[in-house]
């Protein structure tokens, strides 16, 4: 997994694929309830790969990997259900579902789109250009496991 480090150019392509692929699939599983039993392991799945994205973005701008991924899994899962469960209950306003979340829940769409900039706008670190000739981390010079 050390190898696995994401350039701006990338990284920006796959967020935007995963945010457009978690967009689909909430808005599928609302519009089509009876599709939530499939499509909300793809919504977890694509969490999961966004951390991993982050992660490597991480990894190329020379923070910890570790600290994206823990980042992404706090934004996205622990500060929501904390919201939900520290908010106090109240009665469903309408027939949306959407009208049962917390009027704080849109504090973790903030904090993840922050997280997301951040990582995508810093430089790739110097220090990582250096052990790689001057060049941007790539995968041309990295030796491949060979089985007898």
């Amino acid at each position: 997994m050390q190898h696995l480090t994401f350039g701006r150019r990338v990284y920006w392509i796959l967020v935007a694929a995963l945010i457009v692929l978690k967009v689909g699939v909430d808005v599928t599983m609302f519009s089509w309830p009876q599709t939530y039993a499939i499509l909300h392991f793809v919504d977890t799945a694509s969490v999961v790969v966004l951390a991993l994205v982050v992660g490597g973005r991480f990894a190329d701008i020379g923070w910890s990997r570790w600290l994206g991924i823990t980042l992404v899994f706090l934004i996205t899962f622990v500060i929501p259900i904390a919201l939900v469960l520290a908010s106090p209950r109240t009665g469903v306003r309408g027939s949306n579902p959407l009208d049962a979340v917390p009027d704080l829940a849109w504090i973790s769409t903030v904090l993840l789109a922050i997280l997301l900039i951040v990582a995508g706008i810093k430089r790739t670190s110097p220090d990582l250009a250096a052990e790689n000739g001057g060049t941007a981390p790539g995968f041309d010079n990295r030796k491949e496991p060979t089985f007898p």
